[in-house]
């Protein structure tokens, strides 16, 4: 028994399992389990990557007692290159000399299991290299907040030093220097945690497909650009702060506190202007919002920042799962699928129709075939159903639609695929079946999972029904009702749909945890973001609140005010960030195709509102330590400085 199956049932050597031949049930004992190199991966098609135990496995026979299980076996030819660099001319030979003798010929590049782990890992590996870019431009974002606010802070020693000879160019690079100081000492930290956390996920990556072996390397190059990366961002960050610093004349340096701006009536109060008659100390947060507006800029580019990085991850975790209740819960209907024996469907679904339990039963038909348009082919199924089918439902757009009495309906990657549109006829065919068909395009349906073909059952009658789509009446219990059903005779398998999602979403977990582990680390740096922020805002603006606390005005007070001012602009930022943090989740989804399929952002109505809530929440507790240097600020001292 192949390693996965014997895994799922708990088979073990001397087990015994029955298999189904054209005869009927044979009992055979299970000798062990092993591992395939085609099937490190259980799919059975190119077009099925993920299939449960109930409906697909491999079992390994000797040769001569495969007539016993099926009825026209087809031998296999297998070819391996020892030169490895002749291997795509050996596929291209061999491709040409199997279809001149009607032979398949399916290069490792096709087989089902193969694609499917490397289109897993390029699913990863896109996601690798967009999900740096996103964090350092946050960073940057972080530190030129961090070093703008300690270039306002140390303006007094910026013109001692360069009343003193300091020169510009050995200011601009000491601020230059401690921003490639600060990136590197994170680039380090970055490191060791991207080693410990790459070969955890490794590790789980390999258990959860049940691949036999594992081997992880550290690549040099991947540290190398990690850290050049990192310094590079850090640089670029400090760059205006830096070059701003350099700049200054020793005479505006030394004062402590900026050049005086001009006040005057807030934009708010233009446009809404009851908003005059308030008190004069709301008036005057409100005013401060505009009255620096370097600070107030920062400010809601941090808050922006943030936004985007929660929102980005957010939506890609709501797509995954969005997808999979998709297809399982609005495309697919049907509660089970029952796969029978050949020539046993028809008999199966009347036995079904009569036992109340039941709400509908319908016979489908499954084939594994090559649909080609011109030169272009592609391996995938073909879905007979019936013509006024209940079990499915075909989505274009917005709208749906029924089967066409006339023609096929494709999915949408396969458009891609055979570059094919509405009314080009495409061929069929089953090679070892020898069945073929030319039927027209009527249309294409929307479905995030392996575009396939469907076409109403009167369409094909030659073709004998694979199996019965089953509907549960409300209320039936699923696991007893697949007993009833597999002890009916003719059926073979009983496959749930849960049983399908399910796998499915295993199969998913571990994006799922890729995608908490960035969302996890977003929201930590939304968090540093906002504190950046935040407490730039009351360093900034020490001398002005001290005298305003030395006028008679309480700490509290003041730390209300502050807050509300931040609040606003916290309140400004959170609707650009979702904008922003939306656009750019779609278009992300937007470059990842799988199969001619380009995915789309399906994102929970609830998540912007989740995010602008949890955004706002972060914002308050970061003020928190805002409130503290309010109420610790030394007036006397404060006051003092300001009068120099």
């Amino acid at each position: 028994m192949e390693e996965h199956l014997a895994a799922h049932y708990g088979l073990h050597p001397a087990s015994t399992v029955e298999l189904l031949g054209p005869s009927g049930w044979h009992p055979v004992s299970v000798s062990g389990s092993a591992v395939s190199t085609e099937y490190l991966w259980p799919a059975r098609s190119r077009a099925e990557t993920v299939t449960t135990p109930e409906y697909f496995g491999v079992v390994f026979v000797p040769a001569p007692d495969m007539v016993e299980f099926a009825a026209q076996p087809a031998d296999q030819l297998q070819v391996y290159a020892h030169d490895r660099n002749q291997a795509a001319a050996l596929v291209s030979a061999a491709t040409e000399l199997g279809r001149s003798h009607g032979v398949i010929v399916t290069s490792r590049d096709e087989l089902p299991s193969y694609s499917s782990l490397r289109d897993g890992m390029e699913s990863v590996r896109k996601f690798a290299r967009f999900m740096p870019w996103v964090f350092l431009v946050a960073a940057v974002v972080g530190t030129h907040v961090l070093l703008s606010r300690l270039v306002a802070a140390q303006r007094a020693v910026i013109g001692t030093l360069s009343a003193n000879g300091v020169s510009g160019r050995k200011i601009l690079g000491h601020y230059l220097t401690y921003g490639v100081a600060v990136g590197l000492a994170g680039a380090m930290a970055g490191m060791i945690g991207g080693y410990l956390l790459g070969g955890w996920y490794t590790a789980q990556y390999t258990q959860t497909m049940g691949l036999p072996l594992r081997a992880t390397s550290v690549y040099p190059s991947s540290l190398i650009v990690g850290t050049v990366a990192g310094a590079a961002a850090s640089a670029l960050a400090a760059w205006a702060p830096a070059r701003a610093a350099s700049r200054m004349s020793p005479a505006e340096a030394m004062r402590i506190l900026p050049p005086r701006v001009r006040g005057g009536v807030s934009v708010a109060e233009r446009l809404l202007p009851p908003l005059g008659r308030m008190p004069t100390r709301w008036r005057m947060t409100l005013r401060g919002i505009t009255r620096n507006r370097r600070r107030t800029i920062l400010t809601v580019a941090g808050v922006i920042s943030s936004v985007c990085l929660v929102m980005v991850f957010a939506g890609l975790r709501d797509t995954v799962n969005g997808v999979i209740d998709r297809q399982y819960g609005e495309v697919e209907l049907q509660d089970a699928q029952v796969i029978t024996a050949a020539g046993r469907a028809d008999a199966v679904a009347s036995a079904l129709r009569a036992d109340p339990q039941v709400a509908a039963a319908e016979p489908f038909t499954r084939l594994d075939v090559t649909v080609q348009h011109r030169d272009n082919r592609s391996d995938t199924l073909l879905i007979g159903l019936a013509s006024a089918t209940q079990m499915h439902r075909f989505t274009s757009g917005p709208s749906g639609r029924s089967l066409p009495p006339d023609g096929v309906l494709l999915g949408e990657g396969l458009r891609a695929i055979l570059g094919v549109a509405v009314g080009d006829r495409i061929s069929i065919t089953n090679a070892q079946n020898q069945i073929r068909l030319d039927l027209p395009v009527a249309g294409f349906v929307d479905e995030p999972m392996n575009p396939v073909v469907y076409v109403s059952s009167t369409q094909v009658p030659a073709l004998a029904p694979s199996g019965v789509l089953l509907k549960l009446a409300p209320g039936v219990n699923q696991n007893v009702k697949r007993q009833d059903v597999m002890a009916l005779h003719g059926v073979a398998a009983y496959v749930p749909t849960e049983s399908i999602s399910a796998t499915i979403r295993k199969a998913f977990a571990l994006y799922n945890v890729l995608v908490a582990l960035t969302l996890l680390s977003a929201g930590v740096m939304a968090m540093a973001l906002l504190y950046n922020a935040m407490s730039a805002n009351v360093s900034e603006r020490t001398g002005e609140l001290s005298t305003l606390q030395a006028a008679g005005m309480g700490a509290p007070l003041l730390g209300r005010l502050v807050a509300v001012e931040n609040m606003t602009l916290v309140a400004i930022g959170v609707p650009a960030g979702l904008i922003a943090g939306t656009w750019l989740a779609e278009w992300f989804m937007s470059n990842y195709v799988t199969q001619g399929y380009r995915w789309h952002l399906m994102m929970h109505t609830t998540t912007p509102l989740l995010v602008a809530a949890a955004v706002l929440t972060a914002a308050l507790l970061t003020a928190i330590p805002a409130f503290r240097v309010i109420g610790r600020m030394d007036v006397a001292k404060a006051v003092r400085e300001r009068t120099l």
